[in-house]
């Protein structure tokens, strides 16, 4: 993506955060082992609004990186919440932490469903997401940082 080194390292640190206002979320939730209510999601699209809230007043995430944090969950085709934003009006960390969050959410444990596989994650991200997240970031090979 051409992006130099303290850029990578600042769409990491937003990539650690994006979730962090899941802690505000009651446990209920969290914990919840069966197939959530229409309500449960929507206290869940909130996460990024508290996530973003919880890290707009430090000095060292840049505000482009900020805002990624409250748009990772965009998509090209608008389906994305909080804001339903498509990808297009989206900045690059956005764009790339939306891909990141999906492949770290889909290869993890949870509650209410087993991991996949990352190379099962990989196809579906291709193929059957296909057009929810940007052709560039998704096509970006993975390269060793110097």
């Amino acid at each position: 993506m051409k992006c130099n080194r303290a850029d990578v390292y600042q769409a990491a640190i937003g990539g650690c955060l994006a979730d962090c206002g899941m802690a505000k979320l009651p446990p209920r939730l969290l914990n919840k082992t069966e197939s959530l209510t229409a309500e449960d999601y929507e206290e869940i699209h909130n996460h990024p609004i508290f996530s973003y809230k919880m890290i707009k007043d430090s000095s060292s995430i840049k505000d482009s990186v900020k805002i990624a944090v409250l748009e990772h969950h965009g998509r090209l085709d608008g389906t994305g919440y909080p804001q339903r934003l498509k990808t297009k009006s989206m900045n690059l960390f956005s764009k790339i932490i939306a891909v990141a969050d999906v492949f770290h959410a889909m290869t993890s444990e949870r509650t209410y469903r087993k991991k996949q596989s990352p190379f099962k994650v990989l196809e579906m991200i291709f193929h059957d997401d296909f057009g929810k997240f940007d052709i560039g970031v998704v096509n970006t090979p993975v390269i060793r940082i110097r």
